[in-house]
């Protein structure tokens, strides 16, 4: 399999949701609790690399404002639905919009570095009280693409010491980039991210260093570790509380002293300063999820950052206790 193919079957990857309006608002929309046939529970599938505000167009176009039309809800009376006041919530936690679906998933739902992951994945939609002290408020389509061009930014900064890739892009690439993301069109997406991350061989990660500037390879990995506090306190039955995440963001170099490859096991230690055996024992009880896949440790990250990068070229690793 060519490494473009490899890309777009995690592109391809998608998480079925169930959609419940929670009770609360449908009491204010509707006078009632109990929603109209067939609206009790909207399905669908959305992509693990893309973001909440990109779905919450079709969410209202194919299920609330039918749903209001039917109940004879009028706009004249007050009850309209605004795109920016939609948030989704998991558990009786708000889902921060701005992170990608996928890894949403991945830290909240215990199970899937087990293997049994949630199926499908169970949210309720609000469309009032936004939680502003939880969530950044007025999500929109227009600011998550203004929010995505600033992290494809600060990962061309990462990968190669300044942002010149993404700001020497045409407006028009630009524009064809994020309208890509939006509509999950791997085509246009990825005609414009190959511009900004080109393919490269992963054998020349085993090179001198005056030889990485000539290979055009990165200089460092954009990468997140996400790891919940207290992580040996947890049980596999609590439910995580995406709050206590930690998140450790360190740029990765290539390669280790005398050019052997960083391994994910490398990265992690380095981005939380691990210099004891205990680490060693911490990492063993440990999983690192990435696309919802559990990542053997020994795993070069460079073969890691080329095949399953996130739309805003980062890597986001979850690390979950499974012991």
């Amino acid at each position: 399999m060519s490494q473009r193919a490899a890309i777009q079957k995690v592109w391809d990857g998608m998480i079925p949701i169930e959609l419940q309006l929670a009770a609360a608002d449908a009491i204010e929309l509707l006078a009632s609790a109990v929603l109209p046939d067939p609206f009790q529970t909207f399905y669908m599938l959305i992509p693990r690399i893309n973001y909440l505000p990109f779905i919450t167009g079709r969410v209202k176009e194919q299920w609330l404002d039918p749903m209001l039309a039917l109940s004879g809800v009028r706009a004249v009376d007050g009850m309209t639905i605004n795109e920016s006041d939609i948030w989704f919530e998991y558990n009786g936690q708000p889902l921060r919009w701005h992170y990608p679906a996928g890894l949403l998933y991945d830290m909240l739902v215990s199970n899937v570095a087990h293997g049994e992951p949630e199926l499908p994945w169970s949210l309720t939609l609000h469309v009032r009280k936004f939680p502003v002290r939880k969530l950044i408020p007025q999500p929109s389509t227009q600011q998550m693409r203004d929010m995505f061009m600033a992290m494809i930014k600060e990962a061309d900064f990462i990968r190669n010491g300044s942002t010149k890739r993404v700001m020497d892009l045409a407006k028009s690439d630009q524009m064809q980039l994020l309208d890509g993301l939006e509509a999950h069109s791997f085509e246009k997406y990825y005609a414009i991210h190959s511009i900004i991350v080109p393919l490269h061989d992963a054998k020349a990660v085993v090179v001198s260093s005056g030889s990485k500037a000539r290979s055009g390879l990165p200089k460092a990995i954009p990468l997140k570790f996400y790891m919940l506090s207290g992580q040996e306190d947890v049980k596999d039955s609590t439910q995580p509380d995406i709050s206590l995440f930690h998140v450790s963001q360190l740029p990765v170099p290539l390669t280790k002293e005398g050019s052997e490859p960083m391994t994910v096991a490398d990265a992690f230690r380095l981005s939380y300063e691990i210099t004891d055996t205990s680490g060693n024992a911490f990492i063993t009880n440990c999983a690192c999820l990435c696309q919802g896949i559990t990542i053997p440790w020994e795993t070069p990250i460079t073969w890691l950052t080329d095949n399953l990068f996130y739309a805003d070229c980062f890597l986001h690793l979850v690390v979950v206790n499974v012991k």
